[in-house]
């Protein structure tokens, strides 16, 4: 039975995040093609290898024992939003990028950081450098270069700054002290 069939059977309580949470301690989701991934402050993530490269499949959130799908199978992002992308700031990238951004795929690879002060740093790798279609004997490298857009996920996966390309690191220092403070804010209320 799928796992999400097992969140909708009727017999069981509590919300879908909850229901998925626990299904995926009872699973058997810490062996290939799985892997856990602690990402501090009771965060940990579960990725999944998919053709060679590992992608972040669920968030969980061991305070509130809740679980959030981040992509799903088809290597789409499922808490992230059209609305989640600051798209004047993909207006320099090459069009293939802004339409793997359009399409929320995740099939390059993605990463989530460890969270701080509530929220974690993602990349987003809309084109990845050449090297990624090299085979095992370095053929087939491309002169193809890196782009990546960053965002920041609060607990639940939930955007706290939206997704944009930045062209420097003092740029990600000021867009995490405002999803810090939005964080703050939230946890407040």
């Amino acid at each position: 039975m799928s796992l999400i069939k097992k969140i909708q059977k009727p017999s069981d309580s509590g919300s879908y995040d909850e229901k998925m949470y626990k299904l995926l301690l009872a699973e058997k989701y810490d062996d290939r093609p799985y892997r856990r991934n602690d990402l501090n402050e009771g965060m940990e993530l579960i990725e999944e290898v998919i053709y060679g490269w590992w992608k972040p499949r669920f968030l969980l959130n061991h305070n509130t024992k809740c679980a959030y799908e981040f992509m799903n199978g088809s290597e789409c992002l499922s808490m992230v939003t059209h609305e989640d992308i600051a798209w004047e700031t993909l207006k320099r990238l090459p069009e293939h990028a802004v339409e793997v951004a359009k399409a929320l795929s995740i099939h390059f690879p993605t990463l989530i950081r460890k969270y701080k002060n509530g929220v974690a740093m993602v990349e987003w790798q809309l084109n990845p450098d050449g090297r990624y279609y090299m085979d095992d004997d370095g053929y087939g490298m491309t002169d193809d270069k890196e782009i990546s857009i960053y965002g920041f996920i609060d607990k639940e996966g939930k955007v706290a700054v939206k997704f944009q390309a930045v062209t420097d690191s003092k740029d990600l220092e000021t867009l995490r002290a405002e999803a810090e403070k939005k964080a703050g804010e939230a946890a407040s209320i």
